[in-house]
């Protein structure tokens, strides 16, 4: 009781905290850039005078102004600043704009610091780097080594401060461990190492406990001492705690029981008084009664798997009750407690879906034992002989290992196998042998189901999955012990947690548990093992069932003609030769293969459902959001270390404030179910028909009659080409039909509560809704649901604003706003007829091109019409305003493009521009002269171009789309509006039509070319760069730390250079600097984009290639370099938006957003208007690209940049000339040594190393001597197929590298934009492309220059790196955009 109490009081208060903060937000000028206060692995290569600073983007005088003018002292760079502040009622809402930039206030991170690992040298098995070291601590602990354990946390303080949190964390996570071990063992001896530890060892440390540090030693005395002893222990801990003023925490954390607060309560009676024993008593039960309504069921979908029965029991919630009881604090508001009620509800609703999966889990694994691959431990049932007979043999093979570890760790003089023992022993003691077996062949057997039983399995595929199975058997034991904290261990569950290890091998489970892992990594990232580790302890493993399996096979006696039953090897171990590399492979014996059956096929599902109260507030990069669940405040991919660095770096000191307060708006945005809609889609849904965008149950999608014989080839090679066709069409609509069915359990199931959508951003600071199936982002039927939970009166611009909304609905939204509006009126008969009669009247609805979201506003438009005056009615209809193709607006704005502005109402005018429409009209005009000159394919596409055939592809061609995407899409279009066509005349038709759209581009958007080819240009200088920390790393890597490092030097370290260049490698295979920009709100982008390197793991079975992805692999230069113009981009508009929602919750406007489609009440849609120009002229008043420009000089000015001339040329002839002088052999890596060197003498204040520097000759010198330019160098700085209009002039080339040149659907720069569209954009590039860049030049370079080029040879030079000139900015005035009313429309 004591415990709730306290921790009930806790939340209570920090309750009321979070609502002060949250609900009354500030009205101080919002800031375009943080102050923060930067760590210690912020690193200033400059003087100390110009980087004495640091902060992120900002003064340090003024923190809560804008910092956005003129950059100071980039030697005579300035720029005018456009600070017309006409709109001055929204400075309220806007930031104050100032001149000034402090370009030292710039995040910069030493990324070879961070990301090359450090490794401890290993002695008695302890050692390696921190991720092995910290897997190694978990299994220490969990096995009982408690010394090992002592060790290796001692050691870890070599991987961070003392004073850290992280390091605190350790110590923590042992004390709590190593009391939770004594009270079970009774081991009294440990008490005073136990103490010593706490009060002498962490205390000299410099490591300062916390509350659950003094929580955890309370708990040991009082279950470990007894008496006076007992009584005066606790109460110099609870002293101690009170002095560190965290008394309230130790009550409050989940560490001491209800028993052992009580005996704390008996101790320190005085000093708990004050706790109120009564404060819990429920009331109002009103409030947590279940609604019971009326409403249709879903009809389900026949799918494998359980995934839809599982999320219907997470549901359940919302049709059984919630047990929690409602808050009686008298200190609350009623709405307080209906929150905070609400939060608990939550919470227990995060928690059913932990124990949901695990249910799912127990169902696959019963499906599993009826295939004779169920539980081996002695609770399951009885197996096969086959494994019987392994699972047996296997066990004896673990204790004799056992033996053998234990003896390798008494021994003081040690083998190498012993060594290897003693390093891989603590993980085969963690589990029991029969377990430990049990795993490893379900681990392998499954691994073969997968891959296919009759081919061979890579061995590092194999050793990795039993090491990964070991690992979660750990992790589902921690799941399930922090699951029952606090309560009561019953049989059900801990029976559920055996049958769910043994089950989670089928690929539904499989899912289901990664989803868990990550979220357990995300909450302690030391979670999971590293890669090596996994392979090493899994490869252990494999082999020693290498040596026991065996596989019965009868053979005849070739004397008595019997069959006899021999014992062979089940497993064969043998070497591939791929693509030039040996692998090692696994096969299984045939006979086995006969036995065991592949494992079944089962659908995905995600975890995360809508929120029944307001998300938390985002306070750190893992806080906020969910409650049970963690989530990360920036997707990032798997294995990039630096972006989240950067992000960590950027929040200290309440950093990114404006960031997080725009994620906060977009999850405290409240919605509602709309119910009318809801009951016209489950009438819908359950008939089975094809309406609206709902999938069909039954395709009518018949078989084309199989030709004959005698028909030919060609005709049978034409009806595969429809059958596979057909049949991807139908299993995609099944696929689709899934999801909605989850998508339709989880409105129904919410259809009385209001629930809120939880956002996080991904690397460039756009943001996404964490729950997946009913969200903004969703498709038509999803959008159509969604009301706001808050009602506002219409008022006449709102009346006009919901008839609009209809009009634009219905693809009527070209026109003029007062056309669209009584075009509404003109069709008031249909509209009602749709709303009162769904799909029982004219069906009205169901031709508009967002038929379910067009339902809701007939129906809401109906709903106001039935009030005597419509403008009183209160309206919970999101109205959309959208931007005219986004991307472009950005472009035109950066480029003060004048013809571009008016293409995407940038410009003021009468009637609204579509660059759409546009595009259409140019290709249907050049189809129809096509066709009228006898061009036989537009004679076949005339009459069938329209706008929906060329939007995807004008949207995204901004984005990187390549032309090859584009033929994608057109072809994707083509098919689903003209399945008619054959499969020539789409492939054809693709092809012209895309050409044609590239063509329309081409000529309208000139102004976009320049930035995309500067944007391009600066990502490849970048990319082939090397920063100051990188050159010491090579100089140290290839010939040891220089003797002096005086910049005078003399002629001993050239000497040395010169002598040590036999041994040197390459340093272009070491290029790691990634582009790296920062938003004008303060968010560093990271650009992930790197080819992934394999390391070598040595194991008793064979050495294996371990990918282990991390920020220290090479950059991939082609992806940088095309990602880089949409992603910059993306964070603009991102940053737009994110102004947009603070502005507008400042305003009082509820907000919510899909990337540029923005949304809020039809009342308040004017006003959002104004906000949204407001927001976009403050953003584009500053030159962008001049900023941008400026950053780059500072964080990469000192970086060395490799390049390349023609060797034909003056400049060319003269370095080849000054290499036959001076060099006996070329090496880059002397060359770049000494160009550093150059560099360095040139930057010292003293002018006799100035002129030393002057004097060395390198073949920079030589190119800055003859006057070199950019001109000169010969940069693979081609966008090539991306940049905006490009036709590649090889069809056949370009077709062939469009893997490598394609832009990557799964990358959100694309994937946001066409949520509505199936992935047809192409394969990510892959890894190995990246290590050489043989593309020097711009593919769209004329056929005379192509061939020119193609026969040209060059030479390589390290040169500092600098950047282009920024293209000249046109004279076209952003602040027009005040005046254009279809801005956002």
């Amino acid at each position: 009781m004591l415990s709730r109490i306290a921790r009930q009081r806790n939340v209570g208060s920090q309750f009321r905290l979070s609502n002060a903060r949250r609900l009354t937000p500030s009205l101080a000028s919002l800031r375009f850039h943080s102050h923060l206060g930067r760590p210690s692995t912020v690193v200033n290569e400059r003087s100390q005078r110009s980087y004495q600073s640091n902060r992120n983007l900002a003064t340090a005088t003024e923190p809560a102004t804008v910092d956005q003018g003129s950059y100071t002292s980039l030697g005579d760079v300035s720029y005018a600043v456009d600070n017309n502040e006409s709109a001055s009622h929204m400075n309220p809402l806007f930031p104050r704009i100032k001149r000034n930039y402090d370009r030292s206030s710039l995040i910069i991170i030493n990324d070879l610091l961070h990301t090359k690992p450090r490794s401890l040298k290993k002695s008695k098995g302890i050692g390696g780097d921190e991720d092995e070291m910290m897997a190694n601590l978990e299994i220490s602990l969990k096995v009982g080594k408690m010394d090992r354990a002592a060790s290796l946390v001692t050691r870890l303080g070599e991987f961070h401060s003392l004073n850290s949190p992280e390091y605190l964390a350790i110590h923590n996570r042992y004390l709590e461990e190593m009391v939770s071990h004594m009270i079970v063992t009774r081991q009294q001896n440990m008490v005073l190492p136990l103490q010593r530890w706490f009060e002498v060892d962490m205390t000299s440390g410099g490591v300062q406990p916390d509350a659950r540090t003094y929580a955890i030693m309370i708990r040991m005395a009082l279950r470990m001492l007894h008496g006076g002893k007992r009584d005066r222990t606790v109460r110099r801990y609870w002293e101690l705690a009170k002095e560190a003023e965290v008394e309230e925490e130790v009550l409050a954390i989940p560490v001491l029981s209800e028993l052992e607060l009580g005996e704390l309560s008996e101790i320190c009676s005085s000093e708990l008084q004050r706790v109120a024993i009564d404060s819990m008593s429920p009331e109002d039960p009103e409030y947590y009664d279940v609604m019971t309504d009326e409403m249709a069921d879903v009809r389900p979908v026949e799918q494998k798997g359980l995934g839809l029965s599982s999320l219907q029991s997470s549901l359940s919630m919302f049709t059984t009750g919630s047990d929690i009881p409602f808050p009686a604090d008298e200190h609350l508001t009623e709405d307080e407690k209906m929150e905070l009620w609400n939060q608990r509800r939550q919470r227990q609703l995060e928690a059913t879906s932990i124990r949901t999966s695990l249910e799912r889990w127990r169902q696959e694994f019963e499906h599993m034992q009826s295939m004779g691959l169920g539980d081996m431990t002695a609770g399951g049932k009885r197996l096969g002989t086959i494994m019987t007979k392994w699972h047996m043999a296997l066990v004896s093979r673990i204790e004799e290992e056992i033996k053998l570890i234990d003896e390798a760790e008494s021994n003081p003089i040690r083998t190498f196998d012993q060594k290897q023992r003693c390093d891989y022993g603590v993980y085969i003691r963690s589990l029991d042998p029969e377990r430990l077996a049990a795993i490893t062949i379900l681990a392998v057997i499954s691994t073969f189901s997968r891959g296919g039983m009759e081919r061979g399995i890579k061995v590092s595929a194999i050793a990795t999955g039993i090491g990964k199975d070991l690992q979660d058997e750990l992790l589902a034991e921690k799941t399930i012990k922090d699951q029952q904290a606090g309560q009561k261990a019953d049989a059900r569950r801990m029976k559920m947690l055996k049958d769910m290890l043994a089950g989670r091998k089928s690929k539904d489970g499989r899912s289901r548990w990664h989803k868990l892992v990550a979220d357990m990594q995300r909450e302690d990232p030391t979670t999971v093992w590293p890669p090596r580790v996994k392979a090493k302890v899994g490869a252990v493993l494999m082999s020693m069932l290498f040596e026991v399996g065996k596989a019965p096979v009868w053979i005849d006696n070739p004397q008595t003609k019997e069959k006899a039953l021999t014992m062979q090897p089940a497993f064969q171990h043998s070497y591939q030769i791929t693509w030039g590399r040996k692998s090692g492979y696994i096969h299984l014996h045939p006979e086995i293969v006969k036995v065991i059956a592949k494992e079944p096929a089962a659908d995905v599902l995600g975890r995360h459902l809508p929120m029944i109260c307001k998300p938390k507030p985002w306070t750190a990069p893992k806080k906020g959001g969910y409650f049970v669940y963690q989530s990360n405040i920036v997707r990032v991919t798997p294995g990039e270390t630096l972006q989240p660095s950067y992000i960590k770096a950027a929040m200290d000191d309440n950093g990114l404030e404006q960031v997080r307060e725009g994620l906060d708006i977009l999850g405290r945005t409240g919605w509602k179910i709309n119910r009318d809609v809801l009951n016209v889609m489950l009438e819908a849904w359950n008939s089975g028909d094809a309406i609206g965008n709902l999938a069909p149950l039954d395709p009518d999608l018949p078989h084309p009659p199989k030709p004959s014989p005698d028909q030919g080839y060609e005709a049978e090679k034409k009806w595969n080409h429809m059958m596979r066709d057909i049949e991807n069409r139908r299993a995609g609509m099944h696929s689709n039909r899934c999801f909605q069915n989850f998508q339709l359990e989880v409105a129904r199931a919410y259809r009385n509560e209001t629930f809120y959508l939880p956002h996080n951003m991904d690397f460039r600071g756009r943001a996404y809704p964490l729950p997946p199936y009913l969200n903004q982002m969703g498709a038509d039927n999803a959008r159509g649901l969604l009301l706001f939970s808050e009602a506002k009166p219409l008022g006449h611009s709102g009346l006009r604003w919901l008839k609009i909304q209809i009009a634009n609905l219905s693809g009527f939204d070209k026109a003029s706003f007062t056309e669209r509006e009584q075009w509404t009126m003109d069709h008031l008969d249909d509209i009602l007829d749709s709303a009162n009669n769904g799909l029982h009247g004219r069906r009205w609805w169901l031709k508009a091109e967002d038929p379910w979201q067009c339902l809701a506003a007939c129906c809401e438009l109906r709903n106001a019409l039935k009030l005597s005056d419509p403008t009183e009615y209160l309206s919970q209809l999101p109205i959309h305003q959208d931007g005219s193709c986004n991307g472009l607006q950005h472009y035109a704005a950066l480029g003060g493009d004048k013809v571009g502005a008016q293409q995407v109402n940038l410009e003021p005018s009468d009637r609204p521009s579509d660059v759409y429409t546009g595009v259409a009209e140019y290709v249907k005009d050049v189809v129809a002269h096509d066709a009228a000159q006898g061009v036989e394919i537009a004679k076949i596409l005339d009459g069938r171009i329209t706008r929906k055939i060329v939007k995807q592809t004008v949207m995204t061609n901004v984005y990187g789309v390549t032309f090859m995407g584009a033929m994608k899409q057109v072809r994707k279009q083509l098919i689903d509006h003209y399945p008619e066509l054959s499969v020539a005349e789409k492939r054809d038709g693709a092809l012209y039509i895309a050409r044609k759209i590239f063509e329309a581009l081409s000529s309208m958007f000139n102004g976009a070319h320049d930035i995309q080819y500067w944007l391009g240009d600066c990502a490849t200088r970048i990319t082939q760069s090397l920063s100051p920390d990188q050159i010491k790393q090579i100089a140290k890597d290839t010939m040891g730390v220089p003797k002096s490092e005086d910049p005078k030097g003399d002629a001993t370290e050239e000497a040395k250079i010169r002598s040590s260049t036999k041994s040197l490698t390459d340093p272009a295979k070491r290029f790691r600097s990634t582009v790296i920009w920062t938003t004008p709100l303060g968010l560093p982008v990271v650009q992930p984009y790197r080819a992934r390197k394999a390391r070598r793991v040595h194991t008793t079975l064979q050495d294996l290639s371990i990918v282990d992805m991390g920020s220290d692999d090479v950059v991939s230069k082609r992806k940088q370099l095309q990602a880089f113009p949409p992603n910059f981009i993306h964070s603009l508009d991102a940053t737009h938006m994110m102004l947009s929602a603070i502005a507008c919750n400042r305003a009082g406007l509820t907000f919510s957003a899909v990337h540029d489609s923005f949304w809020t009440h039809a009342s308040d849609v004017d006003s959002m208007n104004e906000i949204l120009r407001e927001a976009f002229v403050r953003m584009h008043s500053d030159d962008v690209v001049k900023r941008l420009a400026a950053e780059f000089e500072v964080r990469y000015g000192q970086n060395l940049f490799l390049a390349k001339v023609n060797l034909q040329t003056k400049l060319g002839k003269a370095i080849r000339s000054h290499r036959k002088q001076n060099y006996k052999k070329v090496s880059k890596v002397q060359e770049l040594m000494e160009e550093f060197k150059r560099q360095k003498l040139l930057r010292s204040d003293d002018p006799e190393v100035q002129a030393q520097g002057r004097a060395m000759v390198t073949a920079a010198s030589v190119f800055e001597e003859l006057g070199g330019t950019d001109d000169d160098l010969a940069i693979a700085s081609s966008l090539g197929e991306t940049v905006v209009g490009h036709v590649p002039e090889n069809l056949e080339a370009a077709e062939r590298r469009a893997s490598g040149m394609g832009t990557d659907a799964s990358d959100p720069a694309i994937e946001s934009l066409i949520t509505d569209f199936d992935d047809v954009l192409g394969p990510k590039a892959s890894s190995g492309e990246v290590a050489s860049e043989p593309d020097l030049y711009d593919e769209d370079a004329g056929e005379e220059t192509t061939k020119k080029k193609a026969s040209a040879v060059y030479t390589w030079l390290w040169l500092p790196l600098r950047f282009r000139d920024v293209p000249r900015k046109g004279e076209w005035d952003v602040t027009r955009i005040r005046d254009s009313q279809y801005f956002f429309s």
